[in-house]
């Protein structure tokens, strides 16, 4: 291989001609922002290992990232009310950001070194790499949060951070530097390839860069097998893009991951293409298609929807985004990044810092919108991109309507792209996927009527509201989010300004289903949602917005159950509407104004309350509507032109008339949807099609999904009995034997009127963690940093399911926390006491007609917390359902509901 990891000598010797002729602005500037870096005599590293809070780096009162400042690391200002603050907290996330930042200026050095031959930048970076080599081994693996890492607490911002340092050596040495290489490879690419290499993250974002970073120094230290399990291994590169990247070019995800995952695909495909390993022409085709999916489904302010767990109103008029356009341009030709390009150059955008000279590697931090040219994009085009990029064109926005079938995400635009419709119906995104299948879309240029908020910080405890179906402006049921589970399409079609989605899900497995249809017009949009259940349930659609209260209209307080995980506990102010329904409303924000009638044919209750807002905004109101019954249905319509009179619906037809005297009639036969507008004698009609008539298999209900599990018999002096040894272990940093071999008996055995449940634990020096008022490492439970026990119960007669967390108490009791997730569980107790080997916990769950009743089958796992002194979070689990290769990272107390030891009660 001629050349570097990114590109061959001769692409290279062009490239100088390029950094110093069309592109020299981009090279000058980049060249700037490594000033401080070039004037400075050492180059300083913090002896500190990064470390995680609740509180790091964000301001207390707004919520928002501090700014990042690298010659700032004990003061830090909030970019909101400009308060700097000091904490040792803010100090210890700020070095997140400054490795990653300093990393990446060692990138800056080499490429401006091997472009525009300038020997103070490849000399800096020289120092960087230099500087890592001695102090890289210092930084311990120890209380990680996601995975093993030494300067970090994840692996993944090892992997890009080790990436930089790779991709600088590499070029450095293209360039002839041959000083530093030994030292890097031995002191800091070896170690960090063993540490990432072994914590694979299956189909996570985090994986893409794990596969770089192994790819990128595995074939710089010959790694050959490295190599390979990189790109086409089970979660390699090649699975990513088959599985990860779906086939209509969008991240699985959602938009935030969308972006950040494909920067590494792009270093994935490109060194794979320099090692000549071949990507499937499909699969490069959708790798190319992914360079437009960002622009595809921006709403009209430009920003990209906040879909799962984004952040919110990200702009798309960043550096970053500009300059994946460019690359994917540079790739090949492509109209749509063109058109983006046009728009995000222009000039008549306010002037602003882009941030590029404080940007932290490939971690997201977005920032605001500002005025770009292409000397604001990255390292990367000045190797890559395009020379000159074609003469003329406008600045378009997208005004098309986007349907991504695979993402399950239709988009309908109305106005020249200011109206924007959607229904989000598909997959449901993995681990950072939210349950809000069917969620309904509606914004009209700036005003965000119905939309999703995305998610705050992953350490606060709000990331349980925006998490739940609740939050979001889609169906649950029984006062529970939604399972998880893929939405199904079951019609699509558009012609011209009269479109139509129809869509389903599963709401209750296996027992209760809902549809969603919205047709969208030029000036409104209908919004028709049915759902039939085998079973009585209570269904609930969110509505968030907060509707003028009217004539007739009043408000009485209302109490709801608030059970944890549903996002009913986060719930303030709730009240119940007085009298009949709503059959109209009126939403007013911001001088805007939106109108809605709505129609139900059974009897239901409104509801409002407060609740968070967008994250870092205040608390806001919110309406939603609940029915009880086995089957039902709900319509509505919502305008954003003030010309329609009146809306009538009938069982069969909605019918409105508008101001300039028409009247549109809308009703569905044979499967398609038809739509007469009648204005004098003069009539037409619009029919849409597109029915889907693919099978639906239905979800089982939990308890048919296990009910395959081997039962174990209990009977009078016949207990169950189990040794959780290694293959139990579930790992964090040090595997079972070096975290002292713990081990535990687990004995489960009935009598007259209750299960016992008893855990003898052996380890040496058990720690039972004080009780802690809160969490401040993250939104955890404080008790699972603890030895102790987590304990899961499923009925499965009446499908109740709950968990309790146990830590036992030097006083003599036990700290009982209890999860209950659905359904009535039965009562329990605990003790503890300590024995010559570890300790020992017993815990009995009654019996009887809300307990487990007599002959009754039942369901637990058993999970047990361990830790040592010199640690703040857990060393390991054990598992009584068996734990080989897993890790204990991000867990939490929550299990997978299907993984449960089967029981059987068997009274003489």
């Amino acid at each position: 291989m001629a050349g570097s990891l990114l590109i061959g000598s001769d692409a290279l010797a062009s490239r100088r001609d390029v950094a110093a002729g069309p592109l020299a602005p981009l090279a000058q500037s980049l060249r700037a922002d490594l000033a401080p870096l070039l004037e400075a005599p050492n180059i300083q590293l913090p002896s500190e290992k990064a470390r995680m809070t609740r509180t790091g780096g964000r301001c207390p009162v707004h919520g928002v990232l501090l700014r990042f400042d690298p010659q700032s690391p004990r003061a830090h200002a909030c970019p909101i009310c400009g308060e700097t603050f000091t904490g040792d907290e803010h100090y210890r996330w700020w070095i997140v950001n400054y490795q990653l930042w300093l990393a990446e200026r060692a990138v800056h050095g080499a490429v401006l070194g091997v472009t525009t031959d300038a020997p103070d930048c490849r000399a800096l970076s020289v120092r960087i790499l230099d500087a890592y080599a001695d102090a890289y081994l210092d930084y311990p693996n120890k209380d990680n949060v996601l995975g093993p890492t030494r300067p970090f607490f994840s692996t993944y911002l090892e992997s890009i951070w080790t990436l930089q340092l790779a991709v600088a050596l590499d070029l450095l040495e293209q360039g002839g530097e041959a000083g530093v290489g030994d030292r890097v490879r031995e002191r800091v690419l070896e170690p960090s390839l063993a540490l990432i290499a072994e914590y694979d993250e299956g189909s996570s974002n985090r994986q893409v860069w794990n596969n770089a970073a192994m790819m990128a120094v595995g074939a710089m230290l010959g790694r050959t097998l490295i190599v390979e399990r990189a790109f086409d291994g089970k979660s390699g590169l090649l699975a990513h893009l088959r599985g990860g990247l779906l086939a209509d070019g969008s991240w699985y995800e959602g938009e935030n991951y969308h972006q950040f995952a494909h920067r590494g695909l792009w270093y994935g495909v490109t060194i794979a293409e320099r090692l000549g390993l071949v990507v499937p022409d499909e699969l490069r085709s959708r790798f190319a298609e992914a360079f437009a999916v960002p622009f595809g489904t921006a709403l009209p302010d430009f920003t990209f929807p906040a879909r799962r767990d984004s952040q919110y109103g990200v702009s798309l008029r960043q550096w970053r985004f500009a300059e994946s356009a460019e690359l994917g341009l540079a790739r090949q030709d492509d109209p749509r990044l063109q058109a983006a390009l046009v728009e995000l150059y222009r000039d008549d955008v306010q002037a602003g810092d882009t941030e590029r000279a404080r940007s932290t590697a490939e971690a997201e931090r977005n920032v605001g919108p500002a005025r770009l040219t292409r000397a604001s994009l990255g390292w990367k085009s000045l190797l890559y991109a395009r020379a000159q990029l074609d003469a003329g064109g406008t600045a378009t926005r997208q005004a098309s309507s986007v349907h991504l079938a695979s993402q399950g995400l239709a988009i309908f635009r109305r106005q020249a792209g200011q109206v924007y419709v959607a229904l989000d119906y598909g997959v449901p995104g993995g681990g950072h996927g939210h349950p809000d299948r069917l969620n309904l879309w509606l914004v009209d240029g700036p005003s965000r009527w119905l939309e999703d908020v995305g998610t705050g910080s992953y350490v606060e405890r709000a990331l349980f509201w925006y998490r739940s179906t609740l939050a979001h402006n889609a169906p649950l049921a029984n006062g529970t989010s939604q399972p998880y589970g893929d939405g199904l399409l079951r019609a699509w079609d558009e012609q011209g300004d009269v479109g139509w989605v129809e869509a389903e899900f599963d709401i209750v497995p296996g027992r209760a289903r809902a549809t969603r249809r919205i047709v969208v017009m030029r000036d409104y949009v209908i919004d028709e949602l049915w759902w039939a259940s085998a079973d009585e349930i209570t269904l609930d659609l969110p509505m968030h917005v907060d509707p003028e209260e009217g004539p007739g209209t009043g408000w009485e307080p209302a109490e709801l159950p608030q059970a944890q995980g549903t996002g009913f506990e986060f719930l303030r102010e709730i009240e119940r509407a007085k009298g009949k329904a709503f059959d109209a409303l009126t939403v007013s924000r911001d001088g805007a104004s939106m109108r809605a009638w709505m129609q139900s044919d059974a009897p239901c209750e409104w509801y409002r309350a407060r609740a968070p807002g967008p994250p870092g905004s205040a608390p806001r109101r919110f309406i939603f509507a609940r029915w009880r019954g086995r089957a039902g249905r709900t319509r509505s319509v919502w305008a954003w032109d003030a010309g329609i009179s009146n809306v009538r619906f009938t069982p069969e037809t909605v019918a409105l008339s508008l101001g300039d005297g028409s009247l549109h009639a809308h009703r569905e036969i044979k499967q398609s949807w038809h739509v007469r507008t009648t204005l004098g004698d003069a009539s037409s009609e619009v029919v849409l099609g597109g029915r889907v008539t693919n099978p639906r298999q239905a979800s089982p209900p939990l308890s048919d999904a296990i009910s395959n599990l081997p039962r174990h018999v209990l009977a009078a002096g016949r207990p169950f009995t189990m040794e959780l040894g290694e293959r139990h272990y579930r790992r964090s940093e040090l595997p079972w034997e070096a975290a002292g071999s713990p081990e535990a008996t687990l004995r489960v055995a009935s009598g007259r009127d209750a299960v016992d449940v008893d855990v003898h634990v052996r380890k040496a020096e058990p720690y039972f963690a004080p009780a802690r008022p809160e969490n401040p490492l993250d939104n955890e439970d404080p008790d699972i940093n603890s030895d102790g026990i987590q304990l899961y119960l499923f009925l499965p007669d009446s499908q109740a399911h709950g968990s309790w967390l146990l830590v036992p108490d030097h006083a003599g009791g036990v700290r009982v926390t209890q999860r209950q997730a659905g359904g009535s569980v039965p009562a329990l107790e605990a003790d503890w006491r300590l024995t010559p080997d570890g300790y020992r916990v017993r815990c009995r769950i009654a019996r009887g007609p809300r307990g487990l009743g007599i002959d009754r089958a039942f369901m637990l796992n058993v999970v047990i917390n361990e830790i040592s002194r010199d640690r703040e979070r857990r060393r390991g689990q054990l598992v009584a359902t068996g734990a080989t290769g897993e890790w204990v990272y991000l867990r939490g107390d929550r299990e997978d509901p299907h993984r449960l030891l089967a029981f059987e009660i068997v009274d003489a």
